[in-house]
């Protein structure tokens, strides 16, 4: 996920040179041949309207063909509680909520996921929470709350009462989990004067304890007599999903030499899953983790010479594959599968989107090949009336592209488990904008469109390995770096959140060598700033609700930024109608037609009052929560998270009355920096009783019981 206040590193700059259209030029053309809506929020924001919804994973029904109308029963208020407002906007050691509202931690890092094997109680004493054991971790919450879904119990119902919560962990803050610190030792120090002791090659334990800290966790949560929700102890269905579980590869590349090891000769097997950030539902009630950040940060280069010419390669450039020794764990002086030098092989095993059962813990996950390897954000859905599904799909890295795989076969809504292969079988497209609204999607398919062995693409495998060079061939949009999207199934449309792009206006930046020849791009009507700081959503519908087909209208749908006067660049003023924000990150649809924004900017105020005064960050502070009604395109602050988190995650009870959020690496940027040290968030235990931050999925609901913001 995007950050504005840490280092640069290589996904903001972007890898992207194919010098395909950028679409910020689209907009631009499109907006001065005024081919815009009108009558809404502002020229560049549109008008919102008949949108509706749920992310509920039970079976979804037919897509209609045009939108719906407005539910007659929808209160014409669905934001109605007060804005969260700080001066500054900072919430310190805390969760800010509204009036009348209440949040409990439901799962933290390090606490028990229920699982019949049993797990120690987190330990609260320093000295002995690094005692903790890797076995023991594998039956923890990991770190770094991401992603999340809500799956009522049983199966098929609408329970708001109990479910199961499927919970990703983009990473793990060592020192927080087994007080050691990663030494980020720079690529140009001399491998011979580097003391392998000090980055955890003689404790393998504390590697496997971090690789434990990562993946998914499944955990079952139910609300007490009281309405507090609690996790559910003993419990058949809670499970751990790490960097260490085997894992099955399906779909196209299963088996193919470029995914082939030492460990899995035959290329079928994966151990882990990395860097899961997003997530989605399956309309059968799976659940999709998405890898994104697992190129640039666990596989170590060091050993190779800077020479080697697979640096020089765009197989190894577009995925950050870099020479040097900067990553910022070390777990391949214990586990050679992380040493490139010693396979070489095994990042193309990284970067998928990952099936797994909450359901059926018997169930091996798979890593589905079909929907292609890029950095992964997060997928959403709508089903076709003929019941095929659609999943949309964003690749997080500045100037790269929007995709959406269609299921060769249709679902079968009432024999889930026939669904299971579903998602090795179908067509990959990526996204080609146009600049009078309409769009194309362009399939990824081996032997069309310049993909063939000519061009470097032996197969569909190939094509499926290295798609982020099947899009730049293809000649799909340059996008500012997209994160989540959210679907509505009511009218069809899928908003996208374009995070911000800090690298636009620089040609090249301090370290990076693969900056995109569009980072210089201007400001533009779309992007009016020389850095898109901010961001923003757009939000995209199928031709005549056919989610299966390749054509779509896109529309703006509100400029991020800052809303006062003493912002010193205009352009950074964003175009939002309420409250502020920047850096739309994760979103989710509820059944009140509201889009929930996660914002992802960090703690990037500049002046010296923290109140962001005279400065691009002017009103903004923390990173937050806020609620959308998109049929008027009203926006409103819900929540302020403690300082140093992030917001993602979002899902709502098919009642409305819980709202679980994850709140990751509180008091700290993941995984590198050491936490705020006053900060002890959420348990608030004092620091000289060994309190400190942690990671958690928080429930929120009105202190009377009722459905939140009606």
């Amino acid at each position: 996920m995007s950050k504005i206040s840490r280092p640069p590193e290589p996904e903001d700059f972007g890898t992207n040179q194919s010098g395909n259209p950028y679409f910020g030029d689209i907009v631009q053309a499109r907006l001065s041949r005024r081919a815009i809506l009108t009558g809404g929020l502002s020229t560049v924001a549109l008008a919102l309207f008949g949108c509706g919804g749920s992310d509920d994973p039970a079976p979804a029904t037919t897509a209609p063909a045009t939108p719906a109308p407005a539910t007659p029963a929808l209160p014409a208020n669905t934001l109605n509680f007060e804005s969260v407002r700080r001066t500054p906007m900072m919430a310190g050691d805390d969760l800010v909520v509204p009036p009348g509202y209440r949040w409990t931690a439901v799962t933290k890092q390090g606490d028990p996921i229920g699982s019949r094997l049993g797990a120690p109680a987190f330990r609260t004493s320093a000295a002995r929470r690094f005692d903790t054991t890797g076995a023991e971790a594998e039956l923890q919450f990991g770190d770094n709350h991401d992603g999340m879904a809500y799956f009522p119990l049983p199966y098929g119902s609408k329970s708001s009462d109990r479910g199961l919560l499927a919970i990703n962990h983009e990473a793990a803050r060592a020192n927080v989990i087994s007080g050691f610190r990663f030494t980020g030792v720079n690529a140009t120090t001399d491998p011979a004067t580097l003391d392998p002791a000090g980055e955890t090659a003689m404790n393998p334990d504390v590697v496997r304890k971090q690789k434990a800290y990562h993946g998914v966790s499944v955990a079952e949560v139910y609300r007490d007599a009281a309405g507090q929700w609690q996790v559910q102890r003993d419990s058949a269905y809670a499970r751990k999903v790490h960097a260490d579980t085997w894992i099955a590869i399906g779909g196209p590349a299963r088996g193919h030499a470029a995914l082939r090891t030492g460990g899995d000769p035959a290329g079928e097997q994966v151990r882990g899953t990395l860097g899961n950030c997003g997530s989605g539902a399956t309309p059968w009630g799976t659940y999709l983790t998405c890898e994104e950040d697992c190129h640039k940060n666990y596989f170590a280069t060091r050993e190779l010479p800077a020479d080697d010419p697979r640096f020089q390669d765009p197989k190894w450039a577009r995925y950050n594959i870099v020479g040097g020794y900067v990553r910022d764990y070390t777990w391949h002086f214990v586990d050679k599968r992380f040493d490139l030098a010693a396979e070489p092989n095994e990042t193309n095993r990284f970067g998928w989107v990952v099936e797994i059962d909450p359901y059926d813990p018997t169930w091996q996950p798979v890593k589905r090949t079909a929907l292609g390897r890029f950095a992964h954000e997060n997928v959403a859905h709508l089903v076709n009336a003929d019941k095929r599904v659609a999943f949309y799909m964003g690749d997080d890295q500045g100037f790269d592209y929007i995709y959406k795989f269609v299921t060769a076969k249709a679902m079968d809504p009432d024999n889930r488990t026939a669904n299971r292969g579903l998602l090795d079988d179908g067509t990959l497209y990526v996204a080609k904008f146009g600049e009078d609204g309409s769009g194309e999607w362009l399939p990824l398919v081996h032997g069309q469109n310049g993909l063939t062995a000519e061009n470097g693409f032996a197969d569909q495998a190939s094509v499926l390995i290295w798609a982020r060079l099947a899009a730049d061939k293809v000649g799909a949009t340059q996008m500012d770096r997209p994160e989540w999207l959210a679907s509505d199934a009511s009218s069809g449309w899928v908003y996208a959140t374009l995070s911000n792009n800090t690298s636009r206006g620089s040609a090249t930046a301090p370290g990076n060598t693969t900056a995109s020849p569009r980072a210089a791009q201007p400001r533009n009507a779309m992007n009016p700033r020389d850095k898109n700081l901010h961001g923003h959503i757009i939000r995209m519908r199928d031709a005549g609700g056919n989610v299966a087909g390749t054509r779509f209208s896109w529309e703006m749908v509100v400029l991020a930024g800052t809303g006062t006067a003493d912002t010193p660049d205009s352009a950074n003023r964003g175009t939002i109608k309420g409250d502020a924000f920047s850096s739309p990150d994760s979103v989710m649809f509820d059944g009140w037609q509201r889009l929930w924004i996660g914002t992802d900017a960090g703690d990037a105020l500049k002046s010296p009052d923290w109140t962001g005064a005279g400065t691009d960050w002017s009103g903004l502070g923390n990173d937050m929560l806020l609620a959308m009604d998109t049929r008027s395109g009203e926006v409103k602050r819900f929540l302020i998270a403690p300082d140093g988190a992030e917001v993602c995650g979002t899902q709502m009870t098919a009642d409305g009355r819980t709202l679980f959020v994850n709140i990751q690496h509180p008091g700290t940027e993941q995984p590198r920096d050491t936490p705020i040290a006053a900060m002890t968030w959420p348990d608030k235990v004092p620091v000289a009783d060994g309190g400190i931050v942690r990671s958690a999925t928080v429930a929120i609901t009105r202190i009377d019981g009722g459905v939140i913001g009606i």
